[in-house]
């Protein structure tokens, strides 16, 4: 469980060490095997996220988890790496940080690629409004999903549907 002292930021040098120590399994390295992937080049460029808290035993700043994207020339950005401490993924932590890159850098759409055998990893984007299953590729030895953000799609899922009650603060539908 994430505690209540967390705080989601852009990533400095001094937390690579900490996110290759403490994501084992990511959504680019689903075997667990040792990472080879670097991570200098996304901190530089500014598109690595942390989620973090501060340990006071330790007196450091522990990663919870991190999201690795890319932006294009026209501002869309295309996931490609995200992970969180532990044997599994932690959808709520996984959520947190795309949501919070939707709402930093407003992009005019993002997308990811995720290995059709990934159940986690396709129903942490199934969940997340905005996001639609585009497509699937094959990328030898895999099939891959294409899910795609939008700010329109956002919009619609989150609208009430005709018939549906919409309830207001005060308690009056």
């Amino acid at each position: 469980m994430v505690e209540a002292g967390f705080q989601i930021r852009l990533a400095t040098p001094n937390d690579v060490d900490k996110i290759k120590g403490s994501s084992k399994y990511t959504l680019a390295n689903p075997e667990g095997r040792p990472q080879r992937k670097r991570y200098e080049d996304a901190v530089q460029r500014n598109e690595l996220l942390v989620l973090s808290h501060y340990d006071p035993k330790e007196r450091t700043d522990q990663i919870e988890g991190f999201l690795e994207w890319h932006s294009r020339v026209d501002d869309a950005v295309t996931i490609r790496d995200a992970g969180t401490t532990g044997e599994e993924p932690n959808p709520g932590i996984l959520k947190r940080l795309i949501r919070e890159l939707l709402r930093m850098f407003h992009p005019p759409s993002a997308s990811v690629k995720v290995r059709e055998d990934q159940r986690v990893w396709n129903e942490v984007f199934r969940d997340l409004p905005g996001f639609e299953l585009r497509g699937r590729e094959y990328t030898r030895p895999h099939y891959r999903y294409i899910w795609e953000w939008t700010p329109d799609a956002e919009r619609a899922a989150l609208r009430p549907r005709r018939g549906e009650m919409v309830t207001r603060p005060g308690g009056r539908g």
